[in-house]
Formats: structure tokens, sequence, C-alpha cells
């Protein structure tokens, strides 16, 4: 069972910024698993779900099995892309013209890559794939322009963190084993 965890405060959630954070993940969601997002929006199956929230500050938990290798392929790039949101997309948001877009979305690709190095999950990464990951979440990010504001001041007030973890289906830890271990 591979899972992303969203953790996010409890104090004064801004409900717009919370769904919007939301929709943007959903939105991610639906581009890397559909022929196109309208597509993913009209079908009556399939969608994002949250398999569980944990109290403290909150917890969503997706999950999927390691067994569907396409479903776990989008739930590390989700989990990549939320991860540098909050730093990566507030410089294309405010840029004026389509060269300053282009020369900051190279120099995005780059500090991805950068983190991504410095990562310890993802230090093993070949770095033609890190490349390809980067411009992947720059043009998830290009595309979710609209979204991008709420969802980054949502991430910056809110967010206390995000990770993905491996978790045998068989030997699953309790709620109370999972918040001490996190």
């Amino acid at each position: 069972m591979v899972e992303l965890v969203i953790s996010i405060s409890d104090d004064n959630i801004i409900i717009r910024d919370l769904s919007a954070f939301l929709e943007f993940i959903d939105h991610v969601y639906g581009r890397l698993t559909s022929e196109s997002l309208r597509s993913y929006a009209r079908r009556e199956h399939g969608h994002l779900r949250i398999s569980r929230v944990q109290h403290g500050s909150w917890q969503f938990i997706i999950e999927t099995t390691l067994s569907y290798i396409k479903q776990t392929e989008v739930i590390l790039i989700i989990w990549l892309v939320l991860r540098y949101l909050p730093r990566a997309v507030q410089t294309i948001a405010s840029a004026y013209n389509e060269y300053q877009q282009g020369r900051l979305a190279r120099e995005n690709r780059k500090r991805i890559r950068i983190e991504m190095e410095e990562h310890d999950k993802l230090k093993n990464l070949p770095p033609i794939r890190k490349r390809e990951l980067a411009s992947l979440i720059d043009m998830l990010y290009v595309r979710e322009a609209e979204k991008l504001p709420r969802a980054i001041r949502f991430s910056r007030k809110a967010l206390l963190g995000v990770d993905v973890r491996v978790r045998n289906k068989r030997n699953s830890r309790t709620s109370k084993e999972d918040k001490e271990g996190s």
C-alpha cells in the first residue's frame, strides 16, 4: 500500500483556500490519470478519494495498492507537486510576459531538480528522470495557474507537511501508531 499523507493545521482554516487546495490536488490527479481533465471530471467513477482523515492536526491519507503501478506513480507525482508548491509557483504566477514565464519556468525546473538531489527519497533517481519530473511538475503548475494563488496561500498558512510512505496492508498500523510514527 502506498499512502500520500497530507498534514494540515486544524487551526483557523479558511474554507475557500482549503477547497482550492483540494481542488488543485484533484485537478493534478485528473490530468495525470485521464486523456483530459474534462473526461476525468465527467466520469462517474475513478475519482481521487481521501481514504481516511486522522485528527490532531488533520492528516488526509490517500492510498493505493502497490500493484497498480500507474496509480502509484500518480500518487508520487502529486507528492512532488505538493512538496515544491509553496516556492515553485510563486514566480510563475507573477510573471508578466511569455519570455519571463519561460525564464522563470527554467529556473523553477532547475531548482526543483536541485531539491530532488538533496532529498533522501529522491537521491538515487537518475538525472534524466529528475529532469523529466521537474518538467512535468512545472507543466502541471502552469496548467493549474488559476487555482494556484489560493492553493499556495493555503499551503503557506496551513500545510504542515506532505509525505509518501509504503505500508504493508497485512501489518497495517492503528491510527494511534500512525500518529506516533509520523
